[in-house]
């Protein structure tokens, strides 16, 4: 009987043991998270993670996701399809305004006049050579772009009437242009890095800082409100990963060169001159920069109301529980 009592205490007591540490075996175990990307070099930062095992090394067994329209993956990070994504913020501000669905920023991304992340782009021998000579012609732009239309046209003083504009998938962008199916691209890098100067030329470096709002908040990465809810632990993780690729992206330039190189073939030899975003961290974004974009854009009508940004960004002590 004695025997069986401590056959029973034992078993109990491993029980107990089990279920104290149940919870924390499944918070610590590793855990897969899908990034979502565009084909710029906005998504530099999961590149880097995953190639320097940044993500593995805070178990996280990262999955990335690319997507050539922002609209599509803004609507399958909030549909739980992926769970991280870099957009732009102009998709950002169109989605809060449609659906109340507010994306929680903890890395933003300046695109700067200095270094230029993107231009619009004509072929050598065309004769326009200033800005205005749009006038007239057909300018192709990314889906990654399609916010910033109006506010860019207006500021150029140029109707709508007046210039074709068409938008065409990010990596057909320089094909349509050799082909003569549109005369000037507005192009991001790592596209502008591979630029054969014998076929096309820059005719307006960094557009978007100089036409639309500088400085401008290129592009920012985030997460849903119900991802953050239920996955605590894993948020940490994710800061430490994320902070640690743009550590550095800054320190190492020429490495995270090699590795949008590596993701990117059109670039492969030629990415070295490739201009990166300026990345910052949450402490570090420049929230009246984005407020002031969301204000330009709806000044232009790209936007049908004005865009709170205030809730836009995650608190930092969500991130470091």
């Amino acid at each position: 009987m004695t025997k069986l009592l401590n056959v029973i205490i034992l078993l109990l007591a491993v029980a107990l043991v089990a279920v104290i540490l149940y919870p924390q075996i499944q918070e610590n175990r590793p855990r897969p998270v899908r990034f979502a990307c565009d084909s710029s070099a906005s998504c530099l930062p999961f590149l880097v993670g995953v190639e320097e095992s940044l993500f593995i090394q805070n178990k996280i067994i990262p999955e990335l996701v690319f997507y050539s329209d922002p609209d599509s993956a803004l609507a399958d990070l909030f549909a739980g399809r992926v769970d991280v994504g870099v957009f732009p913020y102009a998709a950002i501000f169109r989605r809060i305004l449609a659906t109340g669905d507010t994306l929680k920023v903890f890395i933003s991304e300046d695109y700067r006049q200095s270094l230029p992340v993107d231009g619009i782009v004509v072929r050598a021998g065309d004769r326009m050579q200033e800005v205005k000579d749009l006038k007239g012609r057909r300018l192709g732009y990314p889906p990654q772009l399609r916010g910033y239309i109006a506010g860019f046209l207006i500021n150029l003083n140029i109707p709508a009437a007046d210039i074709t504009v068409l938008e065409v998938p990010y990596t057909d962008l320089p094909a349509q242009l050799r082909s003569g199916a549109i005369d000037a691209a507005w192009l991001l890098e790592p596209q502008l890095c591979a630029l054969d100067s014998t076929e096309l030329r820059v005719l307006v470096p960094a557009p978007l800082a100089r036409f639309v709002s500088a400085p401008f908040p290129g592009a920012a990465v985030g997460l849903s409100t119900a991802f953050m809810e239920g996955n605590k632990v894993l948020l940490k993780r994710l800061k430490i990963s994320t902070d640690a690729a743009v550590a550095m992206i800054e320190n190492n330039a020429e490495r995270a060169k090699l590795i949008l190189a590596k993701y990117f073939p059109y670039c492969t030899e030629v990415c070295g001159s490739c201009r990166i975003p300026e990345l910052q961290r949450l402490v570090e974004i420049n929230k009246p920069a984005v407020s002031a974009l969301a204000s330009r854009m709806k000044l232009s009508g790209a936007l049908a109301s004005d865009v709170a940004t205030d809730g836009l960004f995650v608190e930092p002590a969500k991130l470091t529980r």
